[in-house]
């Protein structure tokens, strides 16, 4: 618990961690039956994923590409997680991980994706909501490929119900939905209303 606090701190402590082998043992608890052990390596993972450093180690060109898949596997799981805590914590990992291209293209390819995306997106509490949107503003303006994948699933209903839904009011909600949108026209996967 204290790594994670420590991760929160600056990006020299955050270094610090990844250099001394801290994100071993992150990983070893994230897998751990005791639920603040897991929910304090998640909210960990999540104060990490601010360096590019720690996302080094979720892309599938850095490493064997079937460890760093498994790492993201695991961060992603703990999206639909039903303990709170530990769930919010994965979808900011997510949504961190997600600032980086490279990383977008294995997420969408994850078996559990669209479903975990659909359960969570449709849950009502603003704050998981607000960090699964920003993951996919991620993934639909990381690459058209990436972007097709969403188009063509029931996500992206999900995402024009949730933007009829909002209407006029929305803020920052509106603001990701509307950037969303904005992406899969930029990849000419969706076309304005005349």
């Amino acid at each position: 618990m204290g790594l994670t606090n420590l991760a929160s701190v600056s990006d020299s402590v955050r270094e610090r961690i990844i250099r001394e082998g801290g994100c071993h043992h992150i990983d070893y608890q994230m897998l751990e039956d005791n639920e603040a052990l897991r929910r304090a390596a998640t909210q960990a993972v999540c104060n990490l994923a601010l360096s590019d450093k720690f996302k080094e180690r979720y892309r599938p060109e850095e490493e064997e590409s079937t460890e760093a898949v498994d790492r993201l596997k695991a961060v992603f799981v703990f999206c639909g997680d039903e303990e709170y805590h530990t769930r919010i914590a994965a979808l900011g990992a997510v949504a961190y991980l997600t600032s980086d291209s490279r990383i977008c293209s294995s997420l969408v390819n994850i078996g559990s994706f669209e479903d975990i995306v659909k359960e969570t997106i449709c849950i009502e509490d603003q704050g998981i909501r607000h960090r699964m949107l920003v993951i996919l503003q991620n993934l639909l303006a990381s690459s058209k490929e990436v972007a097709e994948k969403i188009i063509n699933t029931q996500i992206f209903e999900c995402l024009l119900a949730l933007q009829m839904g909002i209407g006029s009011q929305g803020g920052v909600m509106k603001d990701i939905l509307n950037n969303c949108m904005e992406a899969a026209k930029h990849w000419g996967l969706i076309q304005s209303n005349p």
